[in-house]
């Protein structure tokens, strides 16, 4: 096989190809499989994960639960707010040097704008989106005035209380229109990091999962924090609750800590994909885990020879992907223990 290397490519000397790379960890993961089916002859989904099978009007899933220690600052709507009202370039025509006259004519906040006939109009909404904590709108404001990782968007976060917050990540059959086989989630309160996860033993439970997962999701209050999940897992469930005609609003604040991640360590790490950033932020490093990419072949493995053992990494993968998401939130914003 010819790769489409750029011509007059030149390996350094010394220096691995990534595509030795790649399959020595493809080889490796499918060692893992190997060793799992020997290992779990015999069981079933039911015997290998703590957890129940889970009915609705559309079926049933399994569903697995866990938790481990965890915390969040506090819901501190004080602190969002004073951060938000004291940047005035969040108003349209306003920009550094506006900033420092008006500033030097003693308007100091947004609340003071109110009665300039420049900028009220637009210093009322912000001023009403602030009163109500909505931080959909906030977010939105911020995102067309400055960056999507602009860091007054986690601060916007405050409004919400720590169970306010959902983690979220999916594992799919594919990139695009393939069915979801298990959605992650995860909510932080009490100390502890609660993540639940929606398994679907055959691409026929998918339904089933995905009205699982709309609970959380549509509850009041609720923000949504993913990893890439702008671009990906949440464009994905919408499609996928499309195909199945199940109506959803999901038109909820949400936090793709991505943009804050490249914002922040772009220049520290040579990556700035997920597993890079727990291992270089957080210091955690995953065993048995298997490249993401190869989740479909493992789940069709698990479909093919009814043995659930290649079922167990796509599960832990999962699981640690979550709670991952959950720390680097934590680390991103500053909270007190930084997601410890």
């Amino acid at each position: 096989m010819a790769y489409p290397f750029n011509q007059g490519w030149r390996p350094i000397p010394g220096s691995r190809s990534p595509f030795i790379c790649r399959f020595e960890e493809e080889e490796e993961a499918r060692r893992l499989r190997d060793n799992l089916i020997a290992g779990c002859r015999g069981q079933a989904v039911e015997d290998l994960f703590c957890g129940r099978e889970v009915a609705c009007p559309s079926g049933a899933c399994y569903a697995i639960e866990s938790r481990s220690p965890m915390n969040l600052d506090a819901r501190d709507p004080i602190r969002a707010a004073s951060a938000l009202l004291g940047d005035l370039t969040l108003i349209r025509g306003i920009g550094e040097a506006t900033r420092r006259r008006l500033e030097e004519q003693g308007c100091r906040t947004i609340a003071d704008l109110a009665g300039d006939p420049r900028y009220c109009r637009d210093a009322a909404r912000l001023l009403e989106s602030i009163a109500e904590g909505n931080t959909r709108d906030i977010a939105d404001l911020i995102g067309r005035r400055r960056r999507r990782s602009d860091p007054l968007i986690l601060e916007a976060s405050r409004f919400h209380a720590p169970e306010d917050l959902v983690f979220l990540d999916i594992e799919t059959m594919g990139l695009f229109s393939r069915p979801i086989i298990l959605i992650g989630l995860a909510r932080v309160s009490g100390g502890s990091i609660a993540v639940r996860q929606y398994l679907a033993r055959s691409v026929e439970e998918e339904e089933a999962a995905l009205s699982h997962l709309l609970p959380d999701l549509e509850a009041e209050g609720t923000a949504l924090v993913t990893f890439n999940g702008q671009t990906f897992d949440l464009p994905y469930i919408r499609d996928r609750l499309a195909h199945h005609g199940i109506p959803a609003d999901l038109d909820i604040p949400h936090i793709d800590i991505l943009h804050f991640a490249r914002r922040r360590w772009k220049n520290t790490f040579a990556s700035c994909r997920l597993e890079a950033l727990e291992a270089g932020v957080l210091g955690v490093t995953r065993e048995d885990d298997i490249p993401g990419r190869m989740v479909p072949e493992f789940y069709k493995t698990y479909r093919r020879t009814k043995n659930p053992g290649p079922l167990l990494p796509i599960v832990e993968h999962n699981r640690q992907d979550v709670v991952s998401l959950a720390r680097l939130f934590a680390h991103l914003r500053g909270d007190g223990e930084g997601g410890a």
